[in-house]
């Protein structure tokens, strides 16, 4: 019997040992299988995906070179410029070229664009009048065919692809375009991006390769495509999936093959264990019986359990109720005890085998112990159950555990706190979990190395342990740690100093908080209340104060220039973000004397408004940011730069003269003429209109310096702009303030009550030969006039600027308009005799959707004919607001209006935006008809003009004709149209409709 159980102990633990080898080798060889197909299917989706992509790639860069060529302009003077201008935006917008190459009709090289990034290439500007073969390429026919190039780059070592042809086969003249490919850059980025480590793939050409990564497997997982086309060159695409560093396979066949021989070996274990059993079951009830624990074995019956045996014990521990328990299944005991869900326990035991413990109180009076420690293990197919009385024991424990966690739970629920302890020297000796939470580190390595953390303790440390030390609790400080991931955080500390009865300090507890976003916060709201969003330069508000202290400053230096000179007043920012004078040392950084004076400039951008309403309000902020970085080139670090409005900027050059500060507006000046904005493709020139004027004892207040600075910034303006003027007292200028003010005032109440004036100056024709019956109609241009309190005329300019100033232009328009209809309405017959009546529009107007949608209602109400009313817009204002204009013409147009283009030369003075004007007229600038008798070059430049605005279809109208020997050259030249003082002076719009009246009736 004994030998049959020795074989049963190492015959099953083989026979499952086999078993289970061979269930895990057949997995392992179909997962392999399995394996290899998912990375044939994976490496030709991902290969399809990559030819797809560089298909899209060439499809796009080949369309974007075709537009190119499309949009090749016939009448650009310099094209050069424009294809470096296009091809710089093409390439920005379009990354992968390497280079684009403009070549002549004479197959020369005219310019060569590489793109603005970091890219290599092999053609440069240094090819510039080589003949085309230099490119590597030769273009022969005239076709709309793309020729396409492979060639490698000794200098690069990279390949090339070049594609080219003639940019318009049926305009041969215009030349050719080639543009070039870095081959390797391009493959690298986007297979990097598609195709990833994971894979090996090439990438060839005429059988080059082109790209490679990794070495391909001979393993029947390599795929390659068929040829497709890239940048017109036939290319072959093979890739393989790499194969996994842990071959799924063999891992399985090798766990499992490991998993058997720890079953088997588990299982031949139990079986020698059972074998065993016998001889330990005697020891084991020798052993309970001495044992100072209730040991109950119970054997299962049915859904429940039954007691079968006890030791001495039990009767002790059950005194009293023994025999009744021995009597009743577990499942009663548990209730007559009140054990709860024991029998549940017990189950899950001897189910898996885990043991249980617990303690639980029982609550029936018959039996003497109040708490219990219960133990439930397995014992063979029984179960084993110990129970020990620890009434006495649990009842202290318990009471302790309960105090310990509510402890601990005030302590460690306190979010962003923890609370310490210190020892007499101020080392920690306790902290709670929260400085975990907080800084990363746990308790223990927190008390132990703290001083390694802390990268700056408060400067009253020493004030702190002195009033610790007397037993006093201190006001609660700040210490900065660098956290576990290196980042500092604030930590605030509250100590309370521990005595004992004799009055002797023993500890320092305290609880400690994180305040980093809180004065993080504080920070940041201090730094946005006081700072421009945009520019980051000071604000409006920072700047007035911070100017009243310095105000104060020059004050108290100035009272203390009786004696020594000890003291004076510099700014310091206090924690509330209040920006608060203080007496403190302060000499000059560059000479070490003390100064009274600064100076402070005001300046305002010029033609800000310009870029801002032809590119939109990002363009604007742009060049803000951009204008504000100039101007901190041009400040120290001492000196105060603000943004106090839109386009408005102060500088206060401290502790500095006038004569000083000269020079550095000079060089200022210098750095605005020269800077130059792009946007869109659009480039503007700015400048700087610049009010300067000193601060000194005899300043009065911030506000009337402000002032003063603002008005003699105007005056900068007035004289030309991009210049600074220099404000004194002599200057008068609180006189020119309050004219401005007056003149304001009288701007508002004539348009709130028709306080305006409409004349008008006639617009003469200029051929007298077979003139038509509409050359007898006569053309007049309204103007505008105002009159003052003291019923003088106040000239447009002065007026206009400050309505375009306050934004009142176009409701100036608007009455312009409806009172030049109106009177027209009130006389027919003048208005048979008219035929054009020229109206002037704002480039605000131009660009007010509702100022048009006003102006067509009332084209559409009134009886006056359309085809009578031509409105005039300036040339600038039209170009900088192409889309706006060309709206705002074509919808009045379709009512019958016709349109003027205005002071045409004086602008842009550019032929593309004639011809894409839709206008009627075309104003020739005065400047250039006052001198044509005696300027040659003005008579040149008037001849173009009318030339091909007569070639386009529209009409002229010369400004300025002062003098009958203009006038002769204009009719010699066939200008249409002229006006000036020589054909007739400008006088009310009234007069001019009552006298045809007059006529008429006569």
């Amino acid at each position: 019997m004994f030998k049959q159980m020795n074989h049963r102990v190492y015959a099953l633990p083989l026979m499952l040992f086999i078993f289970l080898a061979v269930l895990f080798v057949s997995a392992g060889v179909y997962i392999k299988k399995e394996e290899k197909s998912a990375r044939i299917s994976k490496a030709q989706s991902v290969a399809e995906q990559v030819m797809i992509s560089l298909e899209v790639f060439s499809t796009e860069r080949i369309q974007a070179v075709t537009n190119l060529m499309r949009t090749w302009p016939s009448f650009e003077p310099n094209k050069k410029d424009w294809f470096n201008a296009q091809s710089m935006s093409l390439m920005g917008m379009q990354r992968g070229f390497s280079s684009l190459v403009y070549i002549n009709a004479d197959r020369r090289i005219e310019w060569v664009a590489t793109p603005p990034y970091a890219a290599k290439t092999r053609i440069s500007n240094a090819l510039i009048g080589k003949p085309m073969a230099a490119v590597g390429m030769t273009i022969d026919a005239v076709t709309e065919t793309f020729t396409s190039t492979l060639t490698f780059s000794e200098l690069t070592q990279h390949h090339y692809i070049l594609i080219g042809r003639s940019i318009s086969p049926q305009e041969p003249e215009h030349g050719h375009i080639v543009a070039g490919f870095d081959v390797q850059t391009i493959l690298g980025v986007m297979l990097g991006e598609l195709v990833g480590p994971q894979f090996n793939f090439e990438l060839t050409a005429q059988e080059e390769v082109l790209f490679q990564s990794g070495e391909f497997v001979s393993d029947g997982t390599q795929i390659t495509l068929p040829e497709f086309q890239f940048l017109e060159r036939p290319i072959s695409l093979s890739m393989q999936s790499q194969l996994s560093p842990y071959n799924p396979g063999m891992l399985v066949i090798a766990v499992g093959l490991l998993m058997s021989v720890l079953v088997s070996y588990i299982f031949h274990k139990q079986l020698k264990g059972a074998v065993r059993l016998s001889d330990s079951q005697q020891r084991y009830v020798t052993a309970s019986e001495a044992s100072l624990d209730a040991l109950l074995i119970y054997q299962p019956n049915e859904d429940d359990y039954v007691l079968v045996e006890s030791n001495s014990h039990s009767a002790f521990i059950f005194r009293g109720v023994i025999e009744k328990l021995k009597a009743m299944t577990l499942a009663q005991q548990a209730q007559f005890l009140a054990l709860g869900d024991i029998l549940t326990k017990v189950a899950h035991v001897a189910k898996t085998g885990t043991p249980y413990e617990a303690y639980v109180a029982v609550e029936n009076k018959e039996v003497t112990p109040d708490w219990l420690k219960v133990q439930v293990v397995k014992a063979g197919d029984n179960i084993a159950i110990t129970v020990r009385d620890v009434s006495e024991r649990f009842k202290a424990q318990q009471d302790l555990a309960h105090s310990e966690e509510r402890y601990r739970r005030l302590v460690d629920g306190m979010r962003r706190h923890f609370v310490y302890t210190k020892k007499t020297n101020h080392r920690f000796a306790y902290v709670s979990a929260g400085v975990e939470q907080l800084l990363g580190y746990e308790p223990d390595d927190f008390c132990n190395n703290e001083p390694k953390f802390v990268r700056q303790i408060p400067d009253e440390t020493l004030e702190i342990r002195r009033l610790i030390a007397h037993g006093q609790k201190p006001s609660p400080y700040l210490v900065r740690y660098a956290n576990h991931q290196g980042r500092e955080c604030i930590i605030e500390f509250s100590d309370t100093p521990i005595l004992d009865e004799n009055k002797r300090i023993i500890a320092i507890e305290g609880i400690a908080r994180d305040v980093t976003e809180e004065l993080a916060l504080q920070e940041k709201v201090t730094f946005q209340a006081n700072h421009d969003q945009l520019t980051g330069l000071l604000n409006r508000y920072a700047f007035d104060a911070t100017l009243r202290n310095i105000l104060k400053e020059i004050r108290v230096v100035d009272n203390l220039d009786t004696g020594p000179l000890k003291n004076e007043i510099s700014l310091v920012k206090e924690s509330t973000g209040q920006i608060q004078p203080t007496i403190q040392p302060q000499t000059s950084p560059q000479t070490g004397n003390t100064s009274k004076e600064s100076v402070m400039c005001f300046i305002d951008m010029d033609r800000f408004k310009l870029v801002n309403d032809s590119c939109g309000h990002p363009a604007g902020d742009k060049l803000l940011r951009e204008v504000a970085g100039i101007f901190e080139n041009h400040v120290r670090s001492y000196d105060l730069l603000a943004r106090i409005g839109g386009d408005e900027f102060c500088i206060i050059f401290k502790n500095q003269c006038i004569d000083d500060v000269k020079k550095r507006l000079d060089n200022l000046l210098e750095s605005i003429s020269n800077y130059r904005f792009f946007y869109d493709d659009k480039m503007f020139f700015i400048g700087a209109s610049i009010g300067v004027i000193e601060i000194n004892a005899n300043t009065k207040n911030a506000e009337s310096l402000i002032k003063a600075a603002d008005n003699a910034c105007y005056k900068a303006k007035q004289l030309g702009r991009n210049r600074y003027v220099i404000h004194s007292d002599s200057d008068n200028q609180n006189a020119i303030d309050d004219n401005e003010n007056s003149l304001l005032q009288t701007l508002h109440r004539a348009l709130q009550h028709d306080g305006f004036e409409l004349f008008s100056q006639a617009i003469m024709p200029l051929c007298h030969k077979n003139a038509s019956k509409t050359t007898h109609l006569q053309h007049y241009e309204i103007l505008l006039r105002l009159r003052n309190e003291a019923g003088s005329l106040v000239s447009p300019g002065l007026f206009i600027p400050l309505a375009e100033r306050h934004g009142l232009m176009s409701k100036v328009d608007m009455w312009v308009v409806k009172n030049t209809i109106r009177i027209l309405e009130a006389h027919p017959s003048h208005l048979d005799n008219v035929g054009k009546v020229a109206i002037n529009l704002s480039g605000i107007t131009l660009g007010d959707d509702v100022a048009l949608q006003k102006i067509a209602q009332l084209i559409q109400s009134t009886t006056v004919p359309a085809e009578k009313i031509c409105f005039e817009i300036t040339e600038t204002t039209a170009v900088t607001n192409l889309n706006a204009a060309r709206d705002f013409i074509s919808t009045l147009r379709d009512l019958g209006c016709s349109f003027a283009l205005d002071d045409f030369g004086a602008g842009m003075s550019s032929f593309t935006y004639l011809k894409n004007l839709d206008v009627d007229y075309v104003k020739i600038d005065g400047s250039f008809v006052r001198n044509i008798v005696y300027d040659p070059i003005d008579r040149a430049t008037v001849t173009a003009i009318n030339n091909i605005a007569h070639s386009m279809g529209k009409k002229t109208v010369a400004e300025f004709v002062v003098d009958e020997a203009t006038t002769d050259v204009l009719r010699e030249l066939q200008v249409d149209f002229g006006q000036g003082f020589a054909l007739d002076k400008p006088k009310p719009l009234a007069h001019r409709v009552q006298w045809r009246v007059k006529l008429a009736s006569a």
